[in-house]
């Protein structure tokens, strides 16, 4: 696909500074996230890569990764360019047995942390990823385990979705924001197409699929949703009341999270 132009400038802005700093070290840059999936929103879209570099970073390898993530963080400040630094022997193996990577999230390098290193960052990198240097990725010296990644999904409505439930139903007014239906509604349902159909998709791409999963009544709060991610100008239907968006919200992501626990964390 073509990059769009922000897209580009914070990944050539990445490369050249490593590339000037530590020549070598990053063999591979791959694109996952929305971006994976053909969409990219301004204002909206992060930029989700994984780089792959030619051997296990030593502390000068590490904080050149730092001082040319600065460099990004200063000249393109966003979208937040997030995701992982790793060598490619970790991929033909399941996330959790990787040692702590260089990570960044959020505009924030972590040396050594967890962020992005997860099924769904695996699976986006063997059957999505768009590739910006390097080899193209086949799934077949990847690590993939669809067993594995839907008990993640399933445990993410457990450990994070459930809470973000009671904390709607808590913060009335949070609940009532634009960005929560965002969030909210486009983030459970994408969890829901991959219990539901087995496969991976983005947030907008969720959104289209809660359109023809669930009733009619939520219609509304989907389309809003949907018309936040993509910017599409259009007046939300919601400006007169934004309680009802609130209260919609948190009554779709309970419906939604409720749904996905009932399919259960394996198949059959």
């Amino acid at each position: 696909m073509s990059l769009p132009q922000e897209v580009q400038l914070t990944t050539s802005t990445f490369l050249a500074a490593i590339d000037a700093s530590a020549p070598g070290l990053v063999e591979g840059l791959y694109l996952i996230g929305s971006l994976g999936f053909g969409e990219f929103f301004p204002e909206r879209s992060d930029v989700d890569f994984v780089a792959v570099l030619a051997e296990r970073p030593d502390a000068g390898a590490v904080a050149a990764l730092d001082a040319a993530h600065e460099v990004v963080r200063r000249q393109h400040p966003r979208p937040f360019f997030d995701g992982v630094h790793l060598v490619r022997d970790d991929l033909a193996k399941p996330p959790g047995q990787c040692a702590d990577l260089p990570c960044t999230q959020n505009g924030a390098f972590d040396a050594a942390g967890r962020s992005g290193v997860n099924p769904v960052a695996w699976h986006e990198l063997a059957r999505h990823a768009v590739t910006v240097r390097g080899p193209v990725l086949t799934e077949a010296e990847m690590w993939t385990d669809d067993d594995a990644l839907r008990a993640f999904t399933h445990g993410n409505l457990v450990g994070y979705w459930a809470g973000v439930v009671d904390d709607l139903v808590n913060s009335p007014e949070d609940a009532a924001q634009e960005w929560a239906a965002e969030w909210c509604v486009l983030g459970v349902s994408r969890l829901h197409h991959l219990l539901a159909t087995g496969a991976l998709t983005s947030k907008s791409g969720g959104g289209r699929y809660a359109l023809s999963a669930f009733e009619p009544r939520w219609h509304p709060i989907v389309h809003e949703a949907l018309r936040v991610r993509e910017d599409t100008g259009a007046p939300s239907s919601y400006d007169a009341a934004p309680e009802r968006r609130g209260r919609e919200t948190a009554e779709f992501t309970a419906m939604v999270v409720e749904a996905g626990l009932a399919m259960g964390a394996s198949r059959g």
